[in-house]
């Protein structure tokens, strides 16, 4: 008998310690089912797109790359949501891994190379169920830029943030208020001693590289335009005074043939010269820029000059003097006159 009813005691036990362990793994179950949920699900997905409010604060521009068709950046990012399913009755501000809750899963559309990041990857729930990410990027950014009015040239330059696997009609992007400023806003001081930036602004335009991709994204744009006084001194001057030293070759007395022609000679090999150094300032381009139209034109005015002098150097042994003192004469105003409209040109045209 005493047993038997141990027997009935062992069983009553390990039947309730298994249905224990099952509610148990049940429960640890679900947990994860609803954590995975939190993690995946975007919040309200059965009501209509997700809101996610943005602000951008660009630190500093440091450098813009003619060549490497890309700007150099530090850029600040303030995201703000509301997921219900993070609420909570405790009055206090949560610290979470952004991997643990949704997130709208942020990427750089164009950005080059590794662009660091200077926050840690979280982000913070208020007891309301608020979720606020933080983040600093610090990179090259690319961007094709129009060159043809060069050095006379303004872009705009933008930062393109995409929600990676969300198109626009799912995740809705708005600017955020914040202090009086909507979207976002820019240092008043930047980095770039040949660059004044004009304006700035943020936009919510879609990013659509092909026609099959409509992602939700954010832009930040900034308008920026090149300063002139810069290549005016660096630049232009050097050449001005080129093409002026081959004029001189003119009020070089006709019988030094030789003066006169090594003169307008190495006006030439002078602008050749710097062509290849002003070549390095920008990338290889299919078209002309402002700057090359100028410097072909100041070139050919030379080499007019080189080919005048030959003339009158030949003209001269051939006794034809009336001849070439009227060559002389007249280029003497035909050259500068040519030349200033060529200038009026580049610096207004």
């Amino acid at each position: 008998m005493m047993g038997l009813r141990g027997k009935l005691t062992r069983t009553i036990t390990a039947t309730f310690l298994g249905v224990g362990m099952v509610l148990f793994g049940t429960g640890m179950a679900a947990e994860k089912v609803g954590q995975a949920e939190v993690e995946s699900t975007r919040p309200n997905a059965l009501t209509g797109p997700t809101t996610v409010n943005f602000m951008v604060f660009v630190l500093n521009i440091s450098k813009i790359d003619d060549a490497g068709q890309s700007f150099s950046a530090n850029v600040f990012l303030r995201l703000r949501w509301k997921d219900p399913r993070l609420a909570t009755s405790k009055g206090s501000i949560r610290q979470i891994p952004l991997n643990d809750v949704w997130n709208p899963r942020i990427l750089l559309a164009n950005q080059q190379g590794r662009v660091a990041k200077a926050l840690p990857e979280i982000v913070q729930v208020h007891p309301d169920g608020t979720v606020l990410y933080f983040q600093r990027y610090t990179g090259k950014f690319s961007q094709r830029l129009m060159l043809a009015n060069f050095p006379r040239d303004t872009h705009h330059f933008i930062v393109q943030f995409v929600a990676t696997g969300y198109p626009a009609d799912q995740l809705t992007f708005k600017p955020d208020l914040v202090r009086n400023v909507l979207g976002g806003s820019m240092a008043k001081e930047v980095s770039l001693p040949d660059w004044k930036i004009l304006q700035h602004e943020t936009r919510t335009d879609p990013y659509s590289p092909i026609e099959e991709i409509n992602a939700a994204a954010f832009e930040f744009v900034f308008v920026a335009q090149r300063h002139l006084p810069y290549y005016l001194w660096q630049v232009v001057l050097p050449l001005v005074v080129v093409v002026i030293m081959s004029w001189t070759a003119f009020w070089i007395g006709r019988e030094h043939i030789n003066v006169r022609i090594a003169v307008a000679t190495s006006s030439i090999l002078t602008l050749v010269a710097q062509r290849f150094v002003l070549a390095t300032l920008l990338p290889k381009l299919p078209y002309m820029t402002r700057l090359d139209y100028f410097t072909v034109g100041s070139t050919l005015l030379v080499l007019l000059a080189l080919i005048l002098v030959i003339v009158t150097g030949f003209l001269v042994v051939h006794l034809q003097e009336p001849q070439a003192r009227r060559i002389d004469h007249g280029i003497r105003g035909m050259l500068p006159a040519a030349f200033l409209l060529l200038v009026v040109w580049f610096l207004v045209g």
